[in-house]
């Protein structure tokens, strides 16, 4: 019997200290943070496809612009070649 009213006078005392400041607190805490982390992690992985997607195209109008070049270069050539003949 002591031992129940002393477990009883003990949770008491510890539910009286404001646990919705301590237990429940940290709960909703938690829930928000990963709510959060996850919410982060979705619009990382958005912004990281448009950056990849315009990285490439940069990567296809560098390669056009080089594959202009090299056609110029080359009526260039035979323009030159031409005249000397």
């Amino acid at each position: 019997m002591k031992c129940i009213s002393l477990f009883l006078v003990l949770s008491l005392v510890v539910l009286m200290a404001e646990p919705g400041d301590a237990f429940i607190h940290h709960i909703f805490k938690g829930i928000f943070k990963v709510g959060k982390a996850i919410y982060g992690a979705v619009r990382h992985g958005r912004w990281g496809e448009q950056q990849q997607q315009q990285q490439d195209q940069r990567d296809l109008q560098d390669l056009q612009d080089q594959q202009e070049q090299e056609e110029m270069e080359q009526r260039f050539y035979n323009r030159k070649r031409a005249a000397v003949n």
